[in-house]
């Protein structure tokens, strides 16, 4: 395995529109749901917590949350640290920041490779 530096193809902007939409679907579809259950149902928010697939699923999320959050910090001049990404993760779900942070850093490559 060579240790040359991954570099990403700039985006073009039909993906970076995908990302946007992907982030907002994240942001408004999941999230708002999880809200409108949380607040006024809250017996099927504590059912989903005591069911082991709900758990199973909620555990692999913040898993993969943490892996990726290790692996912002880890990436050298990262648009985005891990903890922020963390926070957007926990506020709008892993369907927000994902493709959010996604198009951060590929626009940011795209720009440094412009220059």
């Amino acid at each position: 395995m060579n240790n040359e530096t991954m570099v990403f193809p700039p985006l073009n902007a039909r993906e970076s529109r995908g990302f946007a939409l992907l982030a907002l679907f994240g942001l408004l579809g999941p999230n708002c749901v999880f809200c409108y259950y949380f607040f006024t149902r809250p017996d099927v928010v504590s059912a989903a917590l005591c069911n082991p697939v709900a758990l199973v699923f909620i555990s692999e999320a913040f898993l993969l949350m943490f892996l990726f959050a290790w692996l912002l910090r880890r990436m050298k001049g990262a648009p985005i640290g891990g903890g922020l990404f963390i926070l957007l993760s926990l506020l709008g779900s892993m369907a927000f920041s994902v493709p959010f942070v996604l198009r951060r850093i590929l626009s940011a490559s795209s720009r440094a490779a412009s220059k």
